[in-house]
Parts: structure tokens; sequence; C-alpha cells
């Protein structure tokens, strides 16, 4: 709503400064001063836009009192004078003084007198639109010039402004000639991890692999002129780690002789960053799916656990049913089970958190998940001292099922035995780069888990954390395991990274972020700890 223009009305006589305030309160805010002195003081403490003004007042003269105003607010503020003695000052003085309006008392109607301050209030502003614009094509002329001069003093050392963007710049820049690389910057270099000589006289497309597997296009052949689009691109680094790139380039004329210059952007975070993001949108779907599914499958179970429980109660009655009936309730317990797990998983619980030793944690639980490993397995331990120096909020029961997920997921890959080690460290601030690039300045705990199991196939590294996905045969996993952990991980606020190779096995590293030293025991919700994340 916008306030209304703020005035000032000076008038000696009670009842016709009572007249003038009920005239034109609707539209205004009108203060009110019966002589020069007060009037002096009102316009020492506020700005006003408009001021009215008789001429007879006690001290100070009206035609002095509007001097000082005028002298006082400046050319902004309206001024108009209602008088009823023209003798006092003539209109030819009012107008060197810079009266807006000069009114005498007893002709004018209220209406008249609203219509002449709006009338005069629209002249005021756009007389102020005028010096705004006035003082912007000044400060515009201005810049004018500073751009000409500094565009003629650009000219004048062109060449060597335009090596150091060349070799300065966030992008990397290379020129072809000949389809040979005549020159590269340093950005690119460190982006492919080769040095200028090794680039030099090279085709770029050896270096760059379009994503869509067609060539590189040819800027040659543009018949405007203009760069071609940006592609996507696989830079090939010299250690042999593929990175991900926007590669576009453009004719030019180099040393007399048709050339062309590309740049190449190094996007590997930021689509890192979308495939964060993708895979958490696409947990919350299956996750709210799998919550439907559950939900249906538990109402079905409801109405058969109780026949199926009488039934097996009295199938020693019928011996030949009693085998049937008991695997019947043996199979619908385990859906049950399976059907609380799905619940588990889908739902946002509430955890109670409180700061975790990560080291003091692990030991303590290593005795159950020793348990749980048969003799042909070792849990090995390596914890990191500056680990359990630091502290991570979390539910010890639900990092419990976490770590346990994760062993069994250990054991069950290594059928011909081996060693599952578990090992913390600590990660101080900006020494995590595959985080999302807005979580690299915290500091981390991390927990690896490694295993010397069958490995995993690439093809299924993007599918592990899927709910019902698995690698076990037919009847020995739900697929559940994985999901349940990621969404645990998530719970707490961290990530969870997954390394394998087939036939060398796996490693699960994951990162919690290390609590403030303020931090209290609090129970908050999955979408509580999900919503200050931007992934």
């Amino acid at each position: 709503m916008t306030a209304k223009p703020r005035i000032l009305i000076v008038e000696d006589d009670a009842h016709y400064r009572e007249f003038l305030q009920r005239t034109l309160e609707h539209d205004y805010r009108a203060d009110l001063a019966p002589d020069g002195g007060e009037a002096m003081s009102l316009l020492d403490r506020h700005a006003y836009d408009a001021v009215l003004c008789d001429l007879r007042l006690p001290g100070l003269s009206g035609g002095e009192l509007v001097r000082t105003i005028r002298e006082k607010a400046g050319e902004e503020t309206l001024l108009i004078v209602i008088t009823g003695f023209e003798q006092d000052w003539s209109p030819v003085d009012a107008m060197d003084a810079q009266v807006y309006f000069y009114l005498r008392k007893g002709e004018f109607s209220p209406r008249e007198l609203r219509k002449v301050l709006k009338n005069g209030m629209d002249f005021r502003r756009e007389r102020l639109e005028k010096r705004r614009y006035a003082r912007q094509l000044e400060e515009l002329n201005e810049s004018l010039e500073k751009t000409v001069q500094e565009r003629t003093h650009a000219l004048l050392e062109s060449e060597a402004r335009y090596r150091n963007l060349f070799h300065q710049s966030l992008l990397g820049i290379y020129i072809q000639v000949d389809g040979k690389i005549l020159l590269v910057n340093d950005r690119l270099c460190e982006m492919l991890g080769r040095t200028a000589d090794e680039l030099t006289g090279k085709a770029m497309a050896e270096c760059l692999v379009p994503v869509s597997q067609n060539a590189l296009a040819d800027p040659r052949r543009s018949r405007d002129g203009l760069p071609s689009p940006a592609e996507e691109v696989r830079l090939k680094t010299r250690a042999g780690k593929d990175r991900t790139g926007l590669h576009c380039a453009g004719p030019i004329r180099s040393q007399g002789a048709q050339a062309v210059q590309g740049c190449v952007l190094d996007i590997t975070e930021w689509k890192e960053l979308e495939q964060h993001y993708l895979q958490h949108r696409k947990m919350e779907s299956l996750g709210t799916l799998v919550s439907g599914i559950a939900h249906e499958f538990n109402n079905i179970l409801a109405a058969m656990m109780p026949q199926t429980e009488m039934l097996t109660r009295r199938a020693h009655e019928m011996p030949s049913v009693e085998r049937p009936a008991q695997i019947i309730f043996s199979m619908a317990e385990k859906a049950s089970r399976l059907t609380r797990q799905l619940l588990n998983m889908s739902r946002k619980p509430t955890m109670e958190t409180r700061p975790i030793d990560v080291n003091a944690w692990i030991r303590e639980a290593s005795s159950f998940l020793a348990a749980s490993l048969e003799s042909t397995r070792e849990l090995q331990l390596d914890l990191d001292p500056l680990a359990g120096r630091s502290r991570i909020m979390g539910d010890p029961h639900q990092l419990d099922q976490l770590l346990l997920n994760l062993v069994l997921n250990a054991r069950d890959a290594m059928a011909g035995g081996g060693t599952i080690r578990i090992e913390t460290a600590r990660r101080a601030p900006g020494s995590c780069e595959r985080v999302p690039p807005d979580r690299r300045e915290r500091s981390f705990v991390e927990i690896r888990i490694k295993d010397q199991g069958c490995g995993i196939p690439p093809e299924n590294l993007a599918k592990v954390f899927d709910p019902f996905f698995t690698t076990k045969e037919a009847g020995k996993g739900t697929g559940l395991g994985l999901s349940v952990v990621y969404n645990l991980v998530r719970q707490h606020d961290g990530e969870i990274f997954l390394e394998s190779r087939v036939g060398k096995g796996s490693t699960f590293t994951i990162l919690l972020p290390e609590a403030s030293q303020t931090s209290e025991t609090r129970a908050v919700s999955l979408e509580k700890a999900l919503s200050g994340r931007s992934v």
C-alpha cells in the first residue's frame, strides 16, 4: 500500500486551518503549524512533499517563511500560498520565490483546492522524474564517454589484452588450423592433464569425444560465421579418467589464415550434482510407490495371518495338511516382515539424535557384527583417532541398522570368505571433492566398509540403491538392504558413494557431517533433516 504524500499546513486561523485539514486529509497526511516558528521546527524534523502557507503569520511573515522554506527544502518541495491579503505579497514576488500556486482565501472551493494540489503533486512528480532521467542521462553519457575511452585504449593494446584473456580464462580455449592444434591455454591443459607441447599439432578430436557419438561439428562450414551450438563432450585426460565438458567452436582468422577457435567448459561437478538430485527424486518417487503397495499388501496380510494361524493350530487334526499349513504360516510371517521393512523404508520416521563418537560406536557394534559372520569371514577395524575426536549427530539404533546392512551385504558378496574392513577418517573442509559443491566447506566423518567379494558390474552401479534391485539369486535377497542404507544416510544429512570392480570387491564410503560443539540432542524427522539440503 502506497503511503500518502506528506504536507504541511501553515495557518494561524484555527478554523481555517481545520478547514484545510478536513479538505485534504483523505488524500494526504497533513501536519499543522499555527506560526512560522512551529513550521520551521517541523521542517527540521520531516521532509514534506508540499507546504500550504498563509502570508500573515505572527512572528515570521509568510514571504520570509516561503523564502526560508525554499532555501531549506530545495526545489523538490511544492509551495502553495493561500492569503486573503494580496497586497502583502504580490504574485510576481511569489513567482520569484518559485511558488507553484497563489490562492486567495474565499475564492476557491475545497474541490478546486484538491485539484490544484493534485496537479501540483503531478507536476512535482514529473519534474522529479525529469531530473532523475537527466541525472541518468548524464551518468549514461559519462559512462559512454568512459567506455569509448576504454575501448579506444583497448584497441591500442588488443593483442596483449586478447593474450591475457586467452591464457587467464576459466574456459579451456584452443585455436586449430587445418585440423591441428596451434595454440591452447593453461586451463585446457589442466583439464586434459597434458602440457601445451603435448597438445600442439594434435587434432582436437583426439581429446574431445562427443557424448552423442557424432563427430565434432566443423565450424568452418558455418555459413553465418557463428560458433557451433554447445555440445556435451567427454574429456579424455592423461590419467584415463574421463571428465564431462561443454564444447563450442567458431571460425576466426589467425595469422592471416582461416582457423577455428573452440571453448571447453568443465561441467563434471554439475553433472555429478544433477545425478545426485535425480537419484534423490527417484528415491522419493519409489518411496511413495512402495509405501502405497506396502499398505495394500499389509491389509491383505492382516486378513490372512489370523486365518493362517488358526489353520496351523488345528493342522494336527489333519496330518496331511499340517506341513503345508506350516509352510503357509512361515511364508505369511516372512511377507509380514517384508511389509514392515517396506513401510520403515518409505515412511519418514522420527529420529532421536545425540552426539556420537563414531569410533566408539563402531567398536561397540563390532561385537554383534562379528557374530553375524561365519568363521570364513573376518571383521577388521581401522579407526582413525582424529575421527574419534569428532562427533556426529545421529540416532544410534538407526546407525546400527545402517552398519549391519552394509556388513551383511559384504558378507553375502564373499561366498568364499574373506575380510571385511571398517575404516574411519576425518575429512576437513574442502577435502571432499565428491560431495556437492555447496557442501564442500563442511567437515565430515568418513566411514568406509570394504569387502573382498565378487564386485558389481559397472552397468549395475547406478541401480544398487534402488528398492528391489539385487544381484543375488532368486529367493536369497529382497533388494531392500541398500535402499534402507541409502535412506538412513540421507536421513542423517550424509552422502554415500560406492566403488566396485568385478572380482576385486566393493567399498562403500559414507560421509556424515561433523556436529558443531553447540549441538544438542533433539528429535528430527527425515523431512526436516532433508529440508535444509540443496540437492
